[in-house]
């Protein structure tokens, strides 16, 4: 395999700057359809049928633009990432929804397509839909044509009545159930509870060498350091091309008048400050041609880097150190990495994205050094692997004073459990003899801490820092008034907590929100019921092995 990249890596060296640039280049991307470019070649089998290079090519296409109707151009960031949004995921999650909608046979009428750009595009001011200004506004601009959207709309649409088909079983709820369910999630529980945390027990642990030996033993695979790394790299800095681009832009005589029309395009609810601020139009139309600095400077830099990688990967005989050779050749800095763990970030290349380095990382071998040149914000990186240094665990000696931490914090939650536990039994036979949780607690030395709230509270005053309302709140989900929680463990002790009272919910209440309830709980049924459905049939569909095969 590695030969067959050796020997075509011109044309693949500049398919994958490529791939990396799209991300970047916003104002120069053009309006474009992807179907259909890479033929009709089978790359898998789905639910048994065959999927073609042609399909996936347009699916992702869709994801695409799913993610930059949720995110906007910053969808392939890490920030996007974090919040939950994997574009090769997606792609595959939606490969399987549209085999499944041909398989259910939903087929979405142009009426239904109207409709849900009416629901999801209309101002929440006016109530109105400007389609047309959604399309050179933000569509175009971005890349994408107005038959990819109608075409993401359609499966949305279908989408939404697979989930009816597939969750109907959810819409079976009867109105006595969702009554039931209704007053028990909002009668207004008081409970009292007494917490034991570590922090109070820590006076009374003692240190002793033979222990904290066989803590230590016990506990080898914390106290491991994990194989690291150090990258050799050289960046090609966007900087660099600063006074080429402008000599660039000083040649269009139209400029000012493109920057203006994308200005329109866009239009002045785009720009804002970081703050959210709306910008001026003057502000906004700097804000655009740095932008087109930035992004035309982004792609001299990937240009330059492909050069390099190309004249690198010509080399004779293979080898990282090659990489400072050519650069110190080329008079290029080079750079290294002090050592790090592949799941940490490298100081020195904060702006590349985690995933791709550490995708990159995972490819590496002795043979294959070199990791895909990466596109950041301040430039294109091409990086080789230096050296590595094994996973070692380090001696007792030099790790004496966090394993004592850790023993000692160890050692005072179990105190605080054992405390809470002991606690437990003397409450539950307190309240048999008919005495108090209060008396109990006072027998004990301990505070009990009263606290009122209902199941569908988000929050419990004057919790906070204590425990989380949902640890609270599934500790007496099921109790009784009078009777004594088991002792509920935290990650630094645990609890226990007794329900004083249940304050059943009012009447006019339940008649004035019970229909809302009820249709809220049919939808949380029916989402329940298709979730658990996908995630079944997707694992059984084949996605996985296609994504696997094809390294996503």
């Amino acid at each position: 395999m590695f030969g067959t990249i050796r020997k075509h890596q011109r044309w693949l060296w500049i398919f994958i700057i490529a791939a990396v640039i799209v991300s970047f280049v916003i104002y120069f991307s053009p309006n474009q359809n992807h179907a259909g470019q890479s033929g009709d070649s089978v790359i898998g089998v789905m639910d048994g049928f065959p999927v073609t290079q042609h399909q996936l090519s347009d699916i992702h296409r869709q994801a695409e633009l799913s993610g930059f109707l949720r995110y906007g151009e910053n969808y392939r960031s890490p920030r996007a990432e974090q919040m939950g949004f994997n574009l090769k995921q997606e792609t595959m999650q939606r490969l399987f929804l549209s085999l499944r909608l041909k398989e259910y046979g939903i087929q979405v009428s142009d009426p239904a397509v109207v409709a849900w750009i009416k629901e999801y595009l209309k101002d929440p001011k006016t109530g109105t839909v400007n389609f047309g200004a959604f399309v050179q506004n933000a569509l175009h601009p971005a890349g994408f044509t107005t038959n990819q959207f109608l075409d993401f709309v359609r499966h949305e649409v279908g989408v939404q009545e697979l989930e009816r088909v597939i969750g109907v079983a959810g819409q079976l709820v009867p109105p006595q159930e969702a009554e039931a369910e209704f007053r028990e999630q909002n009668e207004t529980l008081t409970v009292s509870l007494v917490s034991f945390v570590g922090s109070n027990y820590l006076a009374g642990v003692k240190i002793d060498d033979l222990k904290l030996g066989e803590f230590f033993t016990n506990r080898l695979a914390a106290y491991r350091i994990p194989e690291r790394i150090t990258l050799t790299y050289v960046r090609f800095g966007t900087t660099n091309f600063t006074a080429a681009v402008e000599s660039e832009l000083a040649a269009r005589p139209n400029l000012g008048a493109e920057i203006e029309q994308m200005y329109q395009q866009r239009g002045p609810e785009a720009f804002r400050d970081p703050a959210g601020t709306l910008l001026s139009k003057e502000a906004a139309l700097a804000q655009i041609r740095e932008a087109l600095v930035r992004q035309r400077a982004l792609q001299m830099a990937a240009q330059k880097a492909n050069e390099f990688a190309n004249e690198l990967y010509q080399m004779e005989p293979l080898a990282a150190g090659n990489l400072a050779t050519l650069a110190q050749r080329q008079g290029l800095t080079v750079e290294t990495t002090p050592p790090f763990a592949e799941t940490d970030r490298p100081l020195g290349l904060d702006d590349l994205n985690p995933s791709a380095l550490s995708q990159g990382l995972s490819q590496i071998t002795t043979e294959q050094p070199f990791l895909t040149p990466m596109a950041g914000s301040r430039g294109v990186v091409v990086a080789a692997v230096t050296d590595r240094i094994p996973s070692i665990v380090p001696p007792f000696d030099t790790m004496r004073a966090k394993v004592t931490s850790d023993y000692t914090a160890s050692q005072s939650t179990e105190a605080a459990r054992a405390a809470g536990r002991a606690f437990q039994a003397a409450a539950t036979n307190a309240l048999s003899q008919g005495k108090t949780f209060a008396d109990a607690a006072a027998a004990a030395a301990v505070t009990a801490m009263d606290y009122s709230f209902s199941q569908s509270s988000p929050t419990i005053a004057g919790l906070e820092g204590r425990l989380s309302p949902a640890q609270l709140k599934n500790a007496v989900q099921r109790l009784t008034p009078g009777s004594v929680s088991e002792f509920v463990p935290t990650i630094d002790g645990g609890f226990v907590v007794t329900i004083r009272e249940r304050k059943p919910v009012a009447e006019e209440t339940v008649k004035a929100a019970l229909n809302s309830f009820l249709a809220e709980l049919r939808q949380r049924r029916e989402r329940e019921a298709f979730n658990t459905w996908f995630v079944t049939e997707y694992n059984k569909s084949g996605a996985n092995e296609i994504a696997k095969r094809l390294g996503l």
